[in-house]
């Protein structure tokens, strides 16, 4: 499976051609929206031509499902390696939403135009999918271990994970991207 243990998205060069595509497009699609972005827009961004975009990446979906791997991967991992640490549910919990808040704020692309139903649900993003699915179990479980051992209420393990998402949501919301208010807030203080 693409999500799997030890799996991670390949490392981007950010100045390289092929990291201002990405870039670029994450930019524009928050903008626009994945379906109101064309690779000609993407180019253009860029300031390449359309061809040479082709080089990095065969089509527009290829782009977008890049991007998703960059942001899910690593929290993937994260989650799975939170679980697996010798720390209480508890702990465990909060350093799997810190840190993922964190790589929100930190990260140099914009992910406001990632995770949208419409575009998830096309037949190119079916890993994107079991990717997003694999998440939601991994915060399932991590909920549920920390009821099995006492430490948390008995409620239903899905109210958590939609408020983790909604966490993360509001997070790349606020933030309006690299550059956005919040990081820079931050690093003014």
């Amino acid at each position: 499976m693409k999500y799997g243990q030890g799996w991670r998205p390949a490392a981007v060069d950010w100045t390289s051609t092929r990291g201002r595509i990405l870039l670029a497009a994450a930019a524009l699609f928050a903008q626009r929206g994945y379906f109101g972005t064309s690779t000609r827009d993407i180019a253009d961004a860029v300031q390449i031509r359309q061809p040479s975009l082709f080089h990095h990446f065969g089509a527009k979906h290829e782009i977008f499902r890049t991007l998703v791997e960059l942001d899910l991967g690593p929290s993937i991992d994260r989650i799975r390696s939170r679980i697996e640490e010798d720390s209480t549910w508890a702990e465990k919990l909060h350093l799997t939403i810190a840190w993922d808040v964190r790589e929100a704020l930190v990260q140099p692309f914009d992910a406001r135009g990632l995770y949208q139903d419409a575009v998830l649900g096309l037949d190119e993003f079916v890993d994107e999918r079991e990717g997003i699915a694999l998440f939601h179990e991994l915060v399932e479980r991590l909920i549920s271990g920390g009821r099995e051992a006492g430490e948390f209420v008995v409620f239903e393990p899905s109210f958590v994970q939609r408020a983790v998402n909604g966490v993360l949501f509001e997070t790349v919301r606020e933030q309006g991207g690299p550059g956005g208010r919040i990081l820079a807030d931050r690093k003014s203080t």
